[in-house]
């Protein structure tokens, strides 16, 4: 203790107090560090993570410039264009069997055939041979024109005394009833017309219907008439060596095949 001036003072030991004060210190350096690491750390830790979050949102967020839509919904494209002209479905096969054995003749077979010439000529050829001659007999085209109306063509082809073939043109129109109603022309355009003057009638509007009969002669002689009905046989005559076959309604369910 001592007194000064009568006041009573207290004597702090100074050693004491300074080490004390040296301790404070170095824990507050400590914890201040500590907390300014952990600070930095979580805003570096903050900053980081939206980034990551946005990228990993934009993967699997992602919005394609077209809807892509399941087989089921997508648009049948073909059905979008005008149908291509296809054979018939009707299987040719039985019948090119049933022409074989009547004409007595080892034709080839095709289990997907279907009714057209190529076929039949194509089934005949190891046997026949091909065709060395044909001639027209008769032609029939349907045709609808722009305003609505419609038109039918026939051509026939015949022979006259002196070898030579003729061919007759009638044109005709269509009543409320859908009989034809013959249109007189000129003797010219009748009477063997040229081609050109048939097809600036085709060409008058669109052909709904197509069909013509011909007749063929085979390299190893045996005869054929058939008639094609747009582009698939309708019916078919053969006769070769004695054996005659005839074929009717090709290009449908009804067709039958006779041997006589």
């Amino acid at each position: 203790m001592l007194r000064l001036d009568g006041v009573l003072l207290l004597q702090i030991p100074t050693a004491l107090s300074m080490n004390n004060m040296r301790k404070y210190f170095l824990l507050t350096v400590i914890v201040g560090a500590a907390l300014w690491a952990a600070l930095f750390f979580l805003k570096q830790n903050h900053s980081a993570k939206p980034a990551s979050a946005e990228f990993d949102k934009a993967e699997t967020e992602i919005i394609p410039a077209f809807p892509i839509a399941s087989p089921k919904d997508s648009p049948n494209l073909e059905g979008s264009l005008p149908p291509a002209k296809v054979s018939s479905s009707i299987n040719f096969s039985p019948r090119l069997q049933e022409i074989g054995q009547c004409l007595e003749i080892h034709n080839s077979l095709n289990d997907n055939a279907r009714p057209t010439l190529e076929e039949l000529q194509s089934s005949l050829f190891s046997s026949l041979g091909e065709v060395i001659e044909t001639s027209l007999d008769w032609k029939n085209i349907h045709i609808n024109l722009p305003n609505g109306e419609k038109r039918r063509i026939r051509i026939e082809v015949e022979a006259d005394g002196e070898g030579a073939v003729r061919r007759q043109l009638q044109y005709y129109s269509v009543d409320t009833e859908n009989l034809p109603v013959l249109i007189h022309l000129p003797p010219e355009q009748t009477e063997n017309p040229t081609d050109t003057f048939i097809a600036s009638l085709e060409n008058e509007g669109q052909i709904t219907l197509q069909e013509e009969a011909r007749r063929g002669v085979y390299f190893h002689g045996a005869e054929i008439y058939y008639v094609e009905r747009n582009g698939d046989l309708s019916e078919i005559e053969m006769n070769y060596r004695g054996k005659n076959v005839r074929c009717q309604d090709l290009n449908n369910e009804r067709a039958n095949c006779n041997c006589f």
